[in-house]
């Protein structure tokens, strides 16, 4: 009875944190859009070419260290082992506050010398002032893998929460008051980078609130005995809190590996640097729509991720190994849908967002990331769950020498087409190493491939339906006159025809059972209204 209780209190705590996170990425993702209106194409580059710095700051201290800490808490906790749960706070503050403070003298300190491998000196204001963040680190990690181990997440959420929302409205509050007052491109850039630090310093206030108001601070003083065995809780907590920061970054690596490489290739190709800035920019436009994608795939495939975790703690592997096959299958879908559907509308989608259709083929081949972010990061918290850690972060280290070094040969070829086409190829690397980890670990599953095939073959199908329907209202219209706003019609009007398609096709193509659909978000409704 008391396993079952806390199996329910894990399940609980995952709906909150997985909600929490839902709308951090939603928000953080869509901000993007408002922000490009605000500061253009040139202005999209400048922030973009610094935001993988930033990302990395709110891995570490959103996802990724409080993930090991929190475990190795639970962990003493379960065994009535107060003291040596607070050692775990202690030993992972001090290791963090050494790894950040070492991290923001570099940032800041060489700047000017990151800037310059960008290719553009002017960025070293943005650098530094992003690096601030880092202070923030070890408290913030430290806290929320505290009361994470307590299963406590509300803290954790409400602090997640609270930093984007001040956050982004700082950014496009600043960005507009700047833009407003005619000042420069870095000066505005530089403004919405300091809404970060506004939104990781409201995060610590939050946080603080809720020690104190649980009484605990005083236990955290330290002592000689603070360090006493420290060496094992060391090796763990820098080990596994790298590994899983890894694991959880492959989309914000693939984007720095850009920020390092495209801009000055496309310099060294001739290009001017004005309208190399712009075309940055606009292939820039890819993110928040993979970011988009990504987030509404997985938010489907990892709702089941916590009944995996829990079917794992009673060993009932023949249950892991179903809902492992849903999952996929879930991603999958999602994936194939969100990828075919944009690259099917990308000129009215490109159009109604951002104004205009420039850059529409290059984010189309962008657009087939969603398929392997979406794989990639399901079949990664499946891997995470079942304790093979190492295997997504090994998978993305590869992913991002091969993007490196197809950039460096592709860009100054292809320009942005070569920079997302080596972007899909290195994903495509990292989404087929973890499918080969996860089932050597499960094993194979023949069905499951002949459902990718069908289920490829109907987003392509899809793609042909839409692209008729685009070629039809164009016809109607007059393709050179549509407006902005006759474009949002039918980027609206073909995600609900193309949505309702692909949808009837991949129930009544039997991809899932009765059993799994119920098992699947608004499958109930599916099973009643469409089969």
């Amino acid at each position: 009875m008391q396993k079952k209780s806390n199996v329910l209190m894990l399940l609980n705590g995952a709906v909150i944190l997985t909600l929490a996170g839902l709308f951090t990425k939603i928000l953080s993702a869509s901000y993007r859009i408002p922000y490009h209106h605000i500061a253009g194409d040139v202005g999209f580059y400048i922030y973009q070419q610094v935001y993988p710095l930033y990302g990395i700051i709110l891995q570490i201290s959103t996802y990724g260290f409080p993930v090991i800490i929190s475990k190795l808490v639970s962990e003493h906790v379960a065994n009535n082992e107060k003291k040596q749960a607070i050692q775990v706070i202690q030993v992972s503050f001090v290791f963090l506050s050494m790894l950040s403070l070492m991290l923001f003298g570099i940032q800041y300190g060489f700047a000017e010398n990151i800037a310059t491998l960008m290719g553009d000196k002017e960025l070293t204001l943005l650098i530094q002032i992003i690096s601030f963040s880092f202070l923030f680190v070890p408290f913030v990690a430290s806290i929320r893998g505290y009361y994470q181990g307590l299963n406590e997440m509300l803290p954790t959420a409400v602090s997640q929460v609270s930093e984007q929302t001040l956050r982004v409205a700082t950014i496009l509050l600043l960005s507009f008051l700047l833009v407003k007052n005619n000042y420069s491109p870095y000066i505005v850039g530089a403004g919405a980078i300091f809404g970060s630090v506004v939104g990781i310093t409201f995060s610590l206030m939050v946080l603080i609130f809720f020690l104190f108001r649980s009484r605990v601070v005083t236990t955290w003083s330290f002592s000689k005995q603070t360090f006493t065995g420290a060496v094992p809780i060391l090796k763990k907590v820098a080990i596994q809190g790298i590994i899983i920061c890894i694991s959880g970054m492959g989309l914000l690596l693939i984007q720095l590996i850009d920020s390092f490489t495209l801009y000055p290739s496309l310099l060294t190709s001739g290009i001017d640097a004005e309208k190399a800035k712009g075309m940055k920019g606009i292939y820039d436009r890819g993110v928040p729509l993979i970011q988009l994608g990504t987030v509404v795939g997985t938010a489907f495939s990892l709702s089941l991720v916590p009944v995996i975790s829990s079917a794992i703690a009673q060993n009932d592997w023949a249950f892991v190994k179903s809902k492992v096959n849903v999952s996929i299958k879930l991603s999958l879908v999602v994936g194939v849908g969100a990828s075919c559907g944009l690259a099917g509308l990308m000129e009215p989608i490109n159009h109604m967002l951002y104004g205009n259709i420039e850059g529409s083929q290059v984010l189309k081949m962008l657009s087939m990331l969603v398929i392997f972010t979406t794989i990639s990061a399901t079949i990664a918290a499946v891997l995470q769950g079942i304790g093979r850690m190492k295997a997504p972060a090994y998978a993305i280290c590869i992913g991002v020498v091969i993007k490196t070094l197809l950039n460096l040969w592709l860009v100054p070829i292809m320009y942005t087409e070569g920079a997302a086409i080596s972007s899909a190829i290195s994903f495509l690397v990292i989404t087929v190493m973890n499918s080969i980890f996860l089932y050597k670990v499960l094993g194979p599953k023949n069905k499951l491939i002949r459902h990718a095939v069908k289920i490829i073959a109907v987003g392509l199908l899809m793609v042909m339906v839409l692209r008729g329907y685009l070629w039809t209202m164009n016809g109607i219209l007059d393709a050179h006159s549509v407006s902005r706003g006759l474009n949002v019609g039918i980027a609206l009007s073909g995600v609900m025809f193309g949505g309702l398609f692909y949808l009837a096709l991949i129930i009544k193509s039997s991809i899932f059972t009765k059993n799994e659909l119920r098992d699947v978000p608004l499958g109930k409704w599916l099973i009643k209204y469409i089969l």
